[in-house]
C-alpha cells in the first residue's frame, strides 16, 4: 500500500511539474498582439477601456556564479514574465540588495538578498482578460482571469510564495519560510482581493 501512495504522489508532482512547464511556454508564446499599451498614470481611463498597474516585491539570494553558468538571481537579468491574453512581455524590477535583518517585511523575507520592485501601469479593453503570470528563472507561474470595469483604475499585486525553511525543521518548527530556499509559487490579488 505505501508503494502505491509513493507513486501516486510521484505522479502528482511529475504532473504539477509539466503543467507549469507548459504554462510557462504558453505565457513565452505570442498569439496576440495590440492588447494593451503602457501609458502614464495622468489622464484617466476613457469609455470602454481600464487601467491595469501591474506591481510586485520579489526577494531572491544575491548574485552567483556557478560551474553551470551565470545564475540570474541577484542579478538584472531576472525579470517578471507577464501574458495578457495571449501578448507576453517582461517587466526588469529595479534592484535593492538588502542587508541584514528588515523590520519591514515579512519575516520570510529577512536577511542578505536582493529585491526586485516590479512595476507597469497599462491600458486595455474592459472586461474578461485571461493573465499569466512567471517568474522563469524560478520556474513558477500562474494563470488567472480578471474582469476589468469600465473605465477604472486596477491594481493587480503579485506576492511571492518560498519554500519552508530547511533550518525550521522538527518537533517545535513554526513552518516558516524563507526567500533562501527559493520561490515555490505566486500570489495574485486585484484590487486588494485575492484571485
Amino acid at each position: 500500500m505505501k508503494i502505491i501512495g509513493l507513486l501516486l504522489s510521484a505522479a502528482l508532482l511529475l504532473a504539477g511539474c509539466l503543467g507549469q512547464e507548459q504554462l510557462l511556454l504558453r505565457a513565452e508564446s505570442p498569439t496576440q498582439s495590440n492588447v494593451y499599451t503602457t501609458v502614464g498614470t495622468s489622464l484617466p481611463p476613457e469609455q470602454g477601456r481600464a487601467d491595469l498597474t501591474i506591481r510586485g516585491s520579489v526577494k531572491t539570494h544575491g548574485p552567483l556564479t556557478s560551474l553551470l553558468g551565470r545564475d540570474p538571481h541577484g542579478t538584472a537579468m531576472y525579470q517578471l514574465l507577464i501574458n495578457i491574453d495571449g501578448e507576453p512581455f517582461r517587466i526588469s524590477g529595479s534592484l535593492v540588495n538588502e542587508e541584514g535583518i528588515s523590520h519591514a517585511g515579512p519575516l520570510s523575507e529577512a536577511g542578505d538578498g536582493t529585491r526586485y520592485l516590479f512595476r507597469t501601469h497599462l491600458r486595455l479593453k474592459a472586461g474578461l482578460h485571461r493573465v499569466i503570470t512567471a517568474l522563469p528563472d524560478d520556474e513558477v507561474a500562474t494563470e488567472v482571469e480578471i474582469n476589468l470595469a469600465d473605465a477604472t483604475d486596477n491594481i493587480l499585486e503579485i506576492t511571492p510564495v518560498y519554500y519552508s525553511d530547511r533550518r525550521q525543521r522538527g518537533p517545535g518548527s513554526t513552518g516558516a519560510t524563507s526567500f533562501r530556499e527559493g520561490i515555490s509559487g505566486l500570489k495574485l490579488s486585484l484590487n486588494g482581493k485575492g484571485i
